[in-house]
């Protein structure tokens, strides 16, 4: 028996330094659950043999283990729902999701579970701003099945993870999977959704938000666009849409005050977080997403779904 039998192997690219190191960690974050016991059963019968320091450094050690479980086994299979009334104008009440990254961190049991929760909400469209995939250990097709179950319509953009930065090479896999799953792709087009205009643009690192695609749109009713980089907004003509909804950032993913704002910082060069921003060319919707990368954790900052009420 092989490592590949036991812990599986990507389905789209060779097994490299980044898919091990991955798997090691989803696999031996779990040692924490003894090592928690050990910590405790220690507390409960040693705490009048020893002194002041080990009264003070076994109890810290015991918290720090129960912030770790919370990040790494809580808080990432929580799916919250924060509903926001922008007052745009727009005739449309939309949930605005994004970076599910489906793989190796989460599989189709995931999705379910979204779209479950989806179809509880009253919508009049879903919206997925890219980074379908991470570490994909499976056929996209397994991935991304449940989206057929949506009772509402769903249209997508890919994100940089999709279009191989970084990534394997499955940009037209996926997008032929999330077709025949009921998901409408729109990067680069536009959709008439009766009474306003979705425009979708491509990812911005991928060098395919084609911004041309929002001036050639029509004028007549209200324009929102579907991206994934929120920076996309950025370049946008002043007052050219009504909003850009976004994700990418995940929020900072662990919200480690203070050290969540390194990662910000190289997700965006605009310094976007999470929620609305009226101080680019055009507002600017950025929502902290659904899933993981680079660790399988999120803290304080729990898995969010986004209803978005634009009227």
């Amino acid at each position: 028996m092989t490592l590949a039998d036991v812990f599986g192997l990507p389905a789209y690219e060779p097994a490299g330094p980044v898919w091990w190191t991955s798997v090691a960690i989803v696999w031996l974050s779990h040692l924490v659950w003894p090592l928690l016991a050990w910590v405790f059963w220690r507390l409960a019968t040693r705490w009048r043999r020893h002194g002041w320091w080990w009264r003070i450094s076994r109890p810290v050690l015991a918290l720090a283990l129960l912030v770790f479980v919370e990040g790494r086994f809580i808080e990432p299979n929580l799916i919250t729902v924060q509903h926001t009334r922008l007052g745009l104008g727009v005739p449309a009440r939309v949930a605005l999701v994004s970076d599910l990254h489906l793989g190796l961190f989460h599989g189709p049991g995931f999705v379910e579970r979204v779209v479950a929760r989806l179809n509880e909400l009253d919508v009049d469209a879903v919206l997925i701003a890219g980074d379908h995939t991470y570490l994909p250990d499976r056929p996209l097709d397994e991935l991304m099945a449940p989206w057929a179950a949506s009772r509402h319509p769903v249209y997508a953009v890919l994100g940089n993870h999709d279009e191989q930065r970084p990534g394997p090479p499955l940009a037209d896999a996926l997008r032929r999977a999330l077709q025949r799953h009921r998901v409408h792709v729109i990067e680069n087009r536009w959709q008439d959704m009766g009474g306003w205009t979705l425009i979708g643009l491509g990812d911005r690192y991928a060098g395919r938000d084609d911004r041309s695609v929002v001036e050639r749109a029509p004028a007549g009713q209200p324009r929102v666009v579907l991206t994934h980089n929120p920076d996309t907004g950025i370049a946008l003509p002043k007052k050219s849409v009504a909003l850009l909804m976004a994700g990418h950032t995940h929020g900072g993913q662990i919200r480690i005050p203070g050290l969540f704002r390194l990662h910000l910082r190289n997700a965006t060069y605009g310094g976007f977080d999470r929620g609305f921003y009226t101080v680019t060319p055009v507002p600017v919707y950025v929502t902290s997403g659904l899933g993981e990368s680079h660790l399988p954790m999120r803290l304080l900052n729990p898995p969010v779904i986004d209803v978005l009420d634009l009227r």
